[in-house]
């Protein structure tokens, strides 16, 4: 055990110390905490938004095929008139 000043008040406090007992300050440790330990065995979340699926989008390019064939047909069946 040595003993270190404290950053925020310059107290002299043991190394072991997770807080200054004098201000409460945090003290920088090369030892694991309990909430190292926690970050390191916790796993992220990943959110995946739904996409549409290979159907759909076939389906949204059929229709739009659709709408401009028939628009070209009904340009030709107007313009003959």
């Amino acid at each position: 055990m040595a003993l270190i000043n404290c950053s925020e008040c310059g107290k002299m406090i043991s190394d072991k110390a997770k807080n200054c007992p004098e201000c409460g300050c945090p003290i920088n440790s090369n030892d694991k905490t309990d909430v190292d330990i926690q970050v390191q065995n916790s796993t992220p979340t990943v959110i995946v938004e739904p996409k549409e699926g290979c159907f759909l989008q076939t389906l949204n390019f059929g229709c739009v095929v659709i709408v401009i064939i028939i628009v070209i047909i009904v340009i030709a069946i107007v313009a003959n008139f």
